[in-house]
């Protein structure tokens, strides 16, 4: 009975703070939130094949490289060193598939941000399951509860923020014209990302001896989430300039001066339900000014798709 309620508890541990996290995060893409399909393999990708590839890339790295595995030696090197760089990379594979594929629904940063999001939490949803299971069968339930509030509250947006950086890596990426840049964008997203993975872990694995180390991967925790914020109040400053400089001049053509104001003045009004046709026609909005700027900066063989995009919506914003 014991086991069953473990289990339970266990469970609900990992699910329900992650449908309020993924949640958070959905609502903060408030101009083009992306397709739910998009996001849900996102996620599905972190959740499982992501945990199983980097179980098995962390098994084999360490085997070589550890040669007592109760040791603190073991654990640093396993902790600090080989599950970031596996787990980072492995993650960012869904990044870079999104990226590459899905272009027209990964626009900028704040689409980096949030795709790598819920990566991360697909990702920690799973591990964190397994953790609270092997803390019960460890310490039973006063080891499993003080488990599941580090894990699931504390530091229950780690996998997120890590793998975030490595979105906004390739958010910065997008706007870029030379290849180089484009890929020291990359590189530098997923460096960070595994770096403040790598301190985490190492500030975890030395907290069983030292006060430090706990306070270490708090300050990388409570750090995160003000960048996380940080990087999303910028996200929707940059977004409702590029709105307002792309359709000003689109005023009594295409779209109303009411309008225009209702996208760019107070930070609620693009989150207010709408029905129907008029939901359908801002989100159009959002997806001109996007192209129009798209447009500004692209090569010839790119020029050619985007006038061909805006045409299409110009004609579906005429139908609506």
């Amino acid at each position: 009975m014991a086991l069953f309620i473990a289990l339970a508890l266990s469970t609900l541990a990992a699910v329900v703070p992650t449908i309020v996290y993924t949640l958070t995060f959905y609502w903060a893409d408030r101009y083009e939130r992306e397709p739910r399909s998009l996001l849900l393999a996102a996620f599905i990708w972190g959740a499982i094949p992501a945990v199983i590839a980097s179980l098995i890339g962390e098994v084999a790295l360490g085997a070589p490289l550890v040669t007592d595995p109760l040791s603190l030696e073991a654990a640093l090197v396993e902790g600090a060193i080989i599950a970031p760089i596996v787990e980072e990379v492995f993650k960012a594979l869904a990044l870079w598939w999104l990226f590459t594929w899905m272009r027209h629904e990964f626009d900028g940063v704040l689409d980096g941000l949030v795709y790598g999001a819920l990566i991360g939490f697909g990702f920690a949803m799973t591990e964190n399951f397994f953790y609270f299971i092997g803390a019960f069968d460890e310490g039973g339930f006063v080891n499993l509860t003080a488990v599941i509030i580090l894990r699931s509250v504390v530091f229950g947006l780690n996998h997120a923020f890590y793998t975030s950086l490595t979105g906004i890596g390739f958010g910065l990426a997008r706007g870029a014209r030379r290849p180089l840049i484009r890929f020291m964008w990359i590189a530098a997203g997923l460096s960070a990302a595994i770096l403040v993975h790598s301190l985490h872990n190492l500030g975890s694995t030395l907290a069983s001896i030292t006060l430090a180390g706990f306070v270490l991967s708090l300050a990388i925790a409570v750090g995160g989430l003000c960048l996380l914020v940080i990087t999303v109040l910028l996200a929707w400053s940059h977004e409702r300039a590029i709105i307002r400089t792309e359709l000003s001049d689109e005023v009594d053509r295409t779209l109303s001066a009411q309008e225009l104001a209702l996208l760019t003045g107070h930070w609620r009004q693009p989150l207010r339900r709408r029905a129907g046709k008029q939901a359908g026609r801002m989100a159009l909005l959002v997806e001109l000014a996007i192209r129009k700027r798209a447009l500004r900066h692209a090569r010839e063989k790119r020029s050619a798709e985007l006038h061909e995009e805006i045409a299409q919506i110009r004609s579906q914003l005429a139908q609506a």
